[in-house]
């Protein structure tokens, strides 16, 4: 497994969310960064998961693979019981830097040495990039993908948090963002640093191969949502009710859902209790891979009916698929979605929401499938950002 090409640059990605033994999908625009920028350096990636108490005997479990050229150090280690409340938090912080270490000594045997470190997702983590900035004069690039620091969530709190994070990012080489808005969003923080860039998300090589594959036999137009059904801020009951009324008018659309979450079960219910049938709608779980690919070329057109959100991946693939977006304009939305590939409207709107659904569905909203197409794969093709990345690394280092 070990990379003997020692001219090239040694990069070290620290993550806090990437997909494990538990969950497939968390951070998979991340691991999708870190298989693109591998064409141009030696890459490998650390990513450490608390697993309840009951749950595993051993306190540090390592696993190591390669991943698509990527050397992947997942190490899973125990929380602490939940009967030591206080002393608990502190032997969780404590497990939670030694499984970090233990990766990183993985790694770093796999790779030879680290030239560069890059974080995803603060706080915790950028504080071992800043220890080996001070002590081993190893640079660092954060990206940051939270939605935390925005108005509306209001997540990024306490004092001491802020404290840190704010040497953290000052001392960064770069900070990436996947919207301008999120960069702002930070920097109202007082999160300063002279280096923000806006890094758009990966599309993979599965998006930008396939053809559209509407079948032009079918009857009905196909709608379609891809998400985590996280309802807070995905908003999915309430396109459940736009679905619902557009129903009683029309019966030329199904509604495709797609994903898995922690309200899954709960919406499939509730659409069930509204009174909603399969004729209408279809909830398909979760797909992965080229499953998700064939599901959404099949479609017409993709719904985000979020209440708050950053820049979900999903638009980027509708895109690349040529499939117009209409959205909600939250987030760094509104920097993507425009009246050329698809609609905004305000969030939590469902008469908004319907009636640009029924003038898609009687012909008065038209999209070019092909420039919106071209378009998508010239600008998140995983060469493309690859690209910038690499020189984003290129500058740190120098």
């Amino acid at each position: 497994m070990k990379n003997t090409d020692s001219q090239r640059i040694k990069v070290l990605h620290l993550s806090r969310w990437y997909p494990n033994r538990y969950d497939p999908m968390p951070g998979l625009f991340i691991q999708r960064h870190a298989e693109a920028v591998s064409k141009y350096c030696d890459v490998g990636v650390v990513y450490v998961h608390a697993v309840e108490y009951e749950e595993q005997t051993q306190r540090f479990e390592l696993q190591l693979e390669e991943l698509n050229r990527v050397p992947t150090a997942r190490v899973y280690y125990k929380n602490p019981c939940k009967n030591l409340p206080l002393i608990g938090k502190l032997i969780k912080v404590y497990r939670f830097y030694k499984a970090n270490k233990i990766g990183i000594r993985a790694i770093k045997t796999e790779l030879e040495r680290i030239d560069l470190i890059h974080v995803h997702i603060l706080t915790r983590l950028g504080v071992i990039a800043l220890y080996n900035r001070l002590f081993r004069n190893v640079p660092y690039v954060i990206s940051e993908h939270w939605s935390r620091y925005l108005p509306l969530t209001n997540e990024f709190r306490g004092g001491f948090r802020k404290w840190v994070t704010r040497i953290v990012v000052k001392h960064a080489s770069a900070v990436t963002t996947v919207t301008q808005n999120l960069a702002n969003a930070m920097q109202n923080h007082g999160l300063k640093n002279s280096n923000y860039q806006v890094l758009a998300n990966v599309v993979t090589d599965d998006f930008l191969k396939f053809p559209k594959n509407k079948n032009p036999e079918d009857i009905k137009t196909t709608f379609i949502h891809v998400s985590c059904f996280e309802d807070k801020s995905k908003n999915i009951s309430g396109l459940l009710h736009v679905i619902l009324s557009l129903s009683k008018k029309r019966n030329d659309f199904i509604f495709k859902l797609v994903g898995d979450g922690m309200d899954f079960e709960f919406l499939k219910q509730y659409a069930l209790d509204l009174g909603l049938d399969s004729k209408t709608i279809e909830f398909t779980g979760l797909l992965e891979g080229k499953e998700l690919v064939n599901q959404m070329a099949t479609a017409d057109l993709m719904v985000v009916f979020s209440n708050y959100e950053n820049f979900p991946v999903v638009i980027n693939e509708s895109f690349a698929l040529g499939i117009p977006v209409i959205a909600t304009a939250v987030g760094g939305i509104p920097e993507f979605v425009n009246n050329d590939n698809g609609r905004l409207l305000e969030a939590g709107n469902q008469i908004e929401l319907e009636n640009l659904l029924h003038n898609y569905l009687d012909g008065k909203l038209q999209f070019d499938s092909r420039t919106i197409m071209k378009k998508a794969r010239q600008q998140f093709s995983p060469d493309e950002i690859a690209k910038e990345l690499f020189n984003l690394y290129l500058k740190a280092l120098n």
